[in-house]
């Protein structure tokens, strides 16, 4: 009885072991998974002057009640038509309210379109959310099309984890659609905790290195700090001070391969990373909504180093008005790696971080107007010395003159000095042999 028991016993731990590692398997999987909203298809061709459509499609991982988006395109290429609902969130039969937004085919936007569930139902199928329905311009080329502003909400309100897909259409010959994979790029943008990026501002997608988005609610009377974490990005931190209740505000970082293609020039000094930084959809992030801005960025050691620049003189300048605005700079830390810096700036828009270079040694106790301060004086001192040595010269007689100049002749080496003791040694020898002559005599 007692081996039964003890068996029976094993078979009981063995089968809630078991269970408890398929469920924190289950929930394990569920969590690390994200509702996915895309552009569909993600890559199409249609010939010049044609109407072609695109679907905005939700893969919900978890039961979701409503959703919002943006919509950005190349109005140089194409022209939206309309919006026009889906049944994503009423595939349960339940009631919805539909905003299909605010097109601007001048700005190449859609704004504001979003849906609802009226009541307590949850879609949890994919879907198709709405219908956006496009025409060609008549010129040919790749347009790039993306979503922006994302938020997936649940039954509750609250906004989920997702993944933002965008997507691109070839304007043109069809026998031309590979050019869609080598003249255009598909953007992912991967948002914890909901979200997406701000109104598209005109930059060249193939000068951005990295995206980085962080998304906040704004509350009235409190300071908002959108916190960014990738290694690549140099900013760590953007903050303000709220004035106005504005729910969700997305904050976007853009890490760009060169200078923007927003501005009309360089800015002076040495560049170390040229930035675009966006707060809000356009009009946001004005004086009435917004107050004390600031941005915390970090510099590398290493490149201070090679390019000898000395962190005195790093400044983040902003393009505003057809010119470069140096901003005001503090270092605010250091660690291993890199230097903090803070600046104040009036707005957001292009940015580039740079310093200066020195040719004196790395390093801020090295500033290169105190080098230049001891280093000026020099040749005058030279030249000064030269001409009173010539000015005494001048005033010496001959003899002088002549003592002065054996003086200056440089001493005989050994060899020299070898030579003068043989030819004395001679000249004694022949004074010596008349004496000794004599004395035989």
């Amino acid at each position: 009885m007692r081996s039964i028991n003890r068996h029976d016993k094993r078979l009981h731990f063995i089968i809630i072991f078991t269970t408890i590692i398929f469920f924190s398997t289950l929930f394990t999987g569920i969590a690390s998974s994200e509702t996915v909203v895309s552009i569909s298809p993600q890559k199409q061709s249609v010939e010049e002057n044609q109407s072609f459509s695109v679907d905005i499609y939700i893969e919900p991982d978890t039961p979701i009640s409503g959703a919002q988006f943006d919509f950005i395109f190349n109005s140089t290429l194409a022209n939206v038509k309309d919006v026009q609902e889906k049944n994503v969130l009423s595939q349960t039969g339940a009631a919805t309210i539909f905003n299909a937004g605010s097109i601007d085919n001048v700005k190449g936007t859609v704004t504001g379109v979003y849906s609802l569930i009226l009541g307590k139902d949850a879609a949890t199928r994919p879907g198709t959310l709405a219908t956006i329905n496009l025409v060609s311009t008549g010129r040919s080329g790749a347009c790039e099309l993306h979503l922006s502003n994302v938020i997936v909400s649940n039954s509750t309100g609250n906004a989920i984890p997702i993944t933002v897909k965008g997507g691109s259409v070839y304007l043109g010959d069809t026998e031309n659609t590979d050019q869609i994979d080598s003249g255009s790029k598909t953007s992912t943008e991967e948002v914890s905790g909901g979200g997406g990026g701000g109104i598209a501002n005109g930059e060249s997608y193939e000068n951005i290195k990295l995206k980085e988005i962080s998304k906040v609610f704004v509350s009235k009377d409190t300071t908002i700090s959108y916190q960014f974490k990738d290694i690549e990005n140099p900013v760590t931190y953007v903050n303000y001070t709220a004035l106005k209740n504005a729910g969700f505000i997305t904050t976007s970082i853009e890490v760009l391969d060169n200078t923007s293609c927003l501005v009309s020039d360089e800015p002076e000094g040495i560049v170390y990373k040229n930035l675009n930084i966006w707060v809000g959809k356009n009009g946001y992030s004005t004086e009435e909504n917004i107050g004390n801005p600031v941005i915390n960025f970090k510099v590398s050691k290493i490149w201070l180093e090679e390019n000898r620049i000395q962190e005195s003189t790093i400044k983040l300048n902003r393009y505003h008005l057809n010119a470069w605005n140096p901003l005001p700079t503090v270092k605010t830390g250091e660690d291993s790696e890199y230097i903090f810096f803070e600046s104040e700036t009036p707005g957001f828009s292009p940015f580039a971080i740079t310093g200066r270079s020195s040719q004196f040694a790395y390093g801020p106790k090295n500033q290169a107007a105190d080098s230049k301060e001891i280093l000026t004086p020099e040749p005058a001192a030279k030249e000064k010395s030269e001409a009173a040595i010539s000015s005494e010269k001048e005033k010496l007689p001959d003899e002088d003159d002549r003592e002065g100049r054996n003086y200056q002749a440089p001493a005989p080496g050994i060899c020299g000095a070898g030579t003068l003791f043989l030819a004395a040694l001679m000249i004694f020898k022949r004074n010596r042999e008349p004496e000794e002559d004599m004395e035989e005599a």
